[in-house]
């Protein structure tokens, strides 16, 4: 006790410290943050290897900065996962461990989120598309945030749902344009927050759903993917052979894997994982060039991060909700001026819970002493 006890001490005597620390510093000298939100990519991306899913953009960018290839989330599941890292407490501490959990109800008192943290620290602090799951976005924590992404989704121009895939695992090409998707109106919105003159620092996150399913993007993206050119995943008969009984519920191989067997469509549903894959890319590209030409390339961190990894017949097993690297594993990348250097790549093993701290760290904010507890 006497060291647990000590242990809490001086962690707010840190907190002290850096808060002290923090208010000698004027925000003009702060540097902005970017912060990237992907939802359901997990590690078929290029530079960690895939050598089938096409992603020139998140290749670049992880070129530009350090690349993680052993980063694991909180939870693999998208509103545990995503409150862990914007609260900076694993679910354990939080209480928040489904989907339905309605984490604002839920964590401990004192809380403060990752961008509450950056606004009451003299950032101008806005965001569109999915940062939080849901409908659980705590819009008053923020300055300005972007709703037309879910707006465009509503109104019916964007008929997610075209394709009827195999069973709950949903896709189906689209014939449309890029300009359709509610992603594109999210990063539509993100760039004219790079053109403004900002007279503070900026917090801006852009949450992009896709690849979520349904995997329903433009057509050319599909045709990216010719369906006789697919790999599907290496499978293992005697995979769950091992495992106990447990673990063989979680996997569900009489569920969804054992569909789209009896659909012999297990090649489509690839083919539009990775098509949608490539479509996200495409809108990190288009944001990460517009990134480029505006004020702020010099003095802005770049985090990018997706909630979790995803399962396509590994295990026997599709979806998320599993705690095998599948599900777990999934895309990091940070460049920061003047601290990361072109080319980087970090093999250590990483999750998710360090982004808050570290973001507070390299914009010279302290860290909420809760953090120290979690």
């Amino acid at each position: 006790m006497k060291h647990l006890f000590l242990r809490g001490l001086s962690a707010l005597v840190s907190c002290a410290a850096a808060v002290s620390a923090a208010e000698e510093k004027t925000s003009l000298h702060k540097p902005n943050v970017l912060f990237i939100a992907i939802d359901d990519l997990r590690d078929w991306v290029g530079y960690l290897g895939n050598k089938q899913v096409k992603t020139p953009h998140l290749d670049r960018l992880a070129a530009r900065g350090v690349a993680f290839t052993r980063s694991f989330c909180a939870s693999p599941c998208c509103n545990p996962s995503r409150t862990a890292l914007m609260t900076g407490l694993r679910p354990g501490t939080s209480g928040v461990y489904d989907n339905n959990d309605d984490w604002r109800k839920i964590v401990p008192e004192g809380t403060v989120t990752l961008q509450q943290h950056f606004r009451n620290n003299g950032y101008y602090v806005a965001g569109a598309g999915k940062i939080y799951h849901g409908g659980m976005n705590p819009v008053g924590d923020w300055d300005d945030y972007n709703t037309e992404g879910r707006n465009r989704k509503r109104s019916g121009k964007f008929k997610e749902d075209v394709g009827a895939g195999v069973g709950g695992i949903r896709f189906g090409a689209l014939d449309c344009d890029d300009e359709d998707m509610p992603d594109y109106a999210t990063v539509s919105y993100c760039l004219e927050q790079l053109k403004k003159k900002h007279d503070k620092p900026f917090f801006l996150a852009c949450g992009i759903v896709k690849p979520h399913m349904s995997w329903s993007v433009p057509r050319k993206y599909f045709d990216m993917y010719p369906l006789e050119t697919i790999q599907l995943p290496k499978v293992l008969e005697n995979d769950l052979d091992d495992i106990p009984p447990a673990g063989i519920a979680m996997a569900r191989p009489d569920g969804d894997h054992a569909n789209i067997l009896k659909s012999g469509r297990w090649k489509d549903a690839v083919q539009a994982y990775l098509a949608t894959i490539t479509f996200c890319d495409a809108m990190v590209g288009r944001l990460i060039e517009g990134f480029d030409k505006s004020a702020y390339k010099d003095n802005t961190i770049i985090c990018l991060w997706s909630d979790h990894g995803w399962h396509l017949g590994e295990k026997k097993h599709w979806r998320k909700f599993a705690l095998w690297e599948e599900a777990t594993r999934a895309p990091y990348i940070w460049v920061v001026p003047g601290l990361t250097k072109p080319g980087g790549v970090c093999h250590r093993t990483v999750d998710y819970m360090q982004i808050y701290p570290t973001l507070c760290d390299v914009a010279g904010l302290p860290i909420p002493c809760l953090l120290y507890t979690s």
